[in-house]
């Protein structure tokens, strides 16, 4: 087990995210139209959850003065249905090693991904079997806002203060501003790089279809994926591929594709006020061109049913040419999967299949929120000041150059290798579902995000057309300025979850043809009536007021 996992200090100043996975890889979702603090309840309402533990222990602590690991209890995402299970080979020794390191155990309750957010709500009901940490996802939602204002949550803030947890201590405060309710700090940020988000497509096909140069309009994207579509991309004389890949649970990829149109992130700044952006002339033009993508059939028409555990991978069969979500594990991971099976390049069967990661259209893409999901302490779970303080010792612990290389990478010489370049080289017997340390990276908050000394991915080219794609998309990056003022709101914490639902129902339903354009604004309406309008009014005093 001593595998030089808990030795690991690396000269490179890299990011170790390569597993953060977006979409149905992560808990990254970009904001639903009307709030961006929707994304708890955005997740499928189908699939059982899948739960791991560690240990038998209870959510009782141990004395860490006495020489026995403190327990606690933690409930996150699950992606693969078998993360952290001791069952599985290897897994027994990236346990230990993080145990080792933290002097803490973890129960681990992982529930699946499609239905974090209906699982995420019902846990926070179960005051009797609530964990002690929860993980949620997205920005800070309605439903955690009422649930923070009714005492759910411990206030971090005194134990940030005390200087005990020096890694959690560097998020920056504006972000700690996002996540405070009534002046307490209730969440602990997992932050993010702002440049994530983009487009990514077959660079082989794009050749055998004639399309030489990178689209940067959203003309030149239909052109693309019409030819992706129509003339037979990969070249085996079948009507069996289609542009872009598309899911109905996770909407990201729409958020992505309205900031091309310039209608904003969630919220845009018009005529000195911040309105959602379905209120605007572009995002009218935005969801005119999806429909278009729909009604042509360069999306699959049954998208809205394909469940989120499915995306990422229909590029990955050669059924899709293009996806829109995170450049690094979207458009780099095909790229990665394309050369770990030996894909054959349609134009040069002596080459291996690529991916050209453009990034933002028309000049924009969304911002990736400086945090995009939290970590939250229950009272009901955490019953005491030692409980939040072992809690706190593991979060924190967990954003070191160490345990990130363990939740990142694995173990140096079970998973990976260090190549010449110093960055980790994954060994390629293992399936990504079969990393024994998959699940892990769900728990570390990436506090700071650039850490010195962090062991990152070996720069192959994947990794560098990444790299350069997502210095492009940080620089048009739109971001969502209502953001801070969503957790002042009344309106926001009492309706919040639901009113952004209706909005994006309403959009996909647009988009598919269910209803027309009368039928969007009916929903609008709805949207306005049942506290749309209201938290509208208080974003803006908050706005104005600051």
């Amino acid at each position: 087990m001593k595998k030089r996992v808990l030795a690991l200090v690396m000269s490179a100043t890299m990011v170790a995210s390569v597993l953060t996975a977006c979409g149905g890889g992560s808990s990254s979702t970009p904001a639903a139209d009307s709030n961006s603090s929707s994304s708890d309840t955005n997740a499928a309402s189908t699939g059982e959850a899948t739960e791991t533990s560690t240990t038998e222990a209870s959510n009782e602590t141990a004395d860490a003065g006495n020489g026995e690991k403190a327990v606690i209890s933690m409930m996150v995402p699950s992606y693969f249905g078998s993360e952290m299970d001791s069952s599985r080979a290897n897994v027994d020794q990236i346990i230990q090693a993080y145990e080792d390191y933290t002097g803490v155990s973890v129960n681990w309750t992982f529930s699946a991904s499609d239905a974090y957010g209906d699982t995420f709500n019902l846990a926070l009901m179960d005051r009797e079997n609530i964990p002690m940490v929860m993980a949620a996802t997205g920005s800070i939602s309605g439903t955690v806002i009422q649930a923070a204002q009714q005492g759910a949550f411990w206030d971090l803030k005194p134990f940030l203060d005390s200087g005990d947890y020096p890694y959690l201590a560097q998020a920056p405060q504006n972000v700690y501003d996002m996540l405070t309710v009534n002046g307490q700090v209730v969440g602990i940020p997992k932050l993010r790089n702002t440049g994530r988000y983009g487009l990514s497509y077959r660079k082989d096909w794009a050749e055998a279809v004639g399309v030489t140069s990178v689209p940067k309009t959203v003309d030149e994207v239909y052109d693309l994926l019409y030819k992706f579509t129509y003339e037979d991309p990969d070249g085996n004389g079948k009507d069996d591929t289609y542009g872009m890949e598309s899911v109905g649970e996770y909407t990201g990829w729409m958020d992505i594709i309205q900031t091309w149109f310039g209608c904003g992130y969630g919220w845009v700044e018009k005529d000195g006020d911040l309105v959602p952006v379905h209120e605007t002339d572009e995002y009218k033009e935005a969801l005119d061109w999806m429909k278009k993508l729909y009604d042509d059939g360069l999306i699959r028409k049954d998208f809205v049913t394909v469940q989120t555990s499915d995306w990422g991978q229909a590029v990955q069969r050669g059924e899709a040419g293009s996806i829109v979500d995170c450049l690094d594990s979207a458009g780099r991971r095909a790229w990665l999967y394309f050369i770990n099976n030996n894909v054959a390049s349609v134009t040069n069967p002596d080459e291996i299949a690529s991916m050209e990661l453009v990034g933002p259209v028309n000049g924009h893409t969304a911002a990736v929120q400086v945090y995009n999901g939290y970590f939250l302490i229950t009272k009901d779970g955490a019953k005491t000041e030692d409980d939040v303080k072992n809690c706190l010792k593991f979060l924190d612990q967990m954003n070191s150059v160490e345990m990130r290389a363990l939740a990142d990478y694995g173990i140096e010489g079970l998973t990976y290798e260090i190549g010449e370049d110093g960055g980790a080289v994954m060994h390629e017997d293992l399936e990504q579902a079969n990393y024994p340390h998959q699940g892990l990276n769900q728990a570390v908050a990436y506090i700071p995000y650039i850490l010195d000394g962090t062991v990152g991915a070996a720069k192959t080219e994947p990794y560098i057309a990444c790299d350069e794609a997502m210095e492009r998309s940080a620089e048009k990056a739109v971001f969502n300025p209502a953001e801070q003022y969503l957790t002042t709101s009344e309106a926001n914490a009492n309706y919040g979850t639901i009113l952004a639902q209706t909005i994006s129902d309403a959009r996909t339903q647009y988009i598919t043809g269910a209803i027309d354009w009368d039928g969007f604004q009916a929903a609008v309406a709805t949207w306005e009536s049942q506290g749309g309008s209201q938290m509208k009014q208080e974003v803006n005093d908050a706005y104005h007021a600051k």
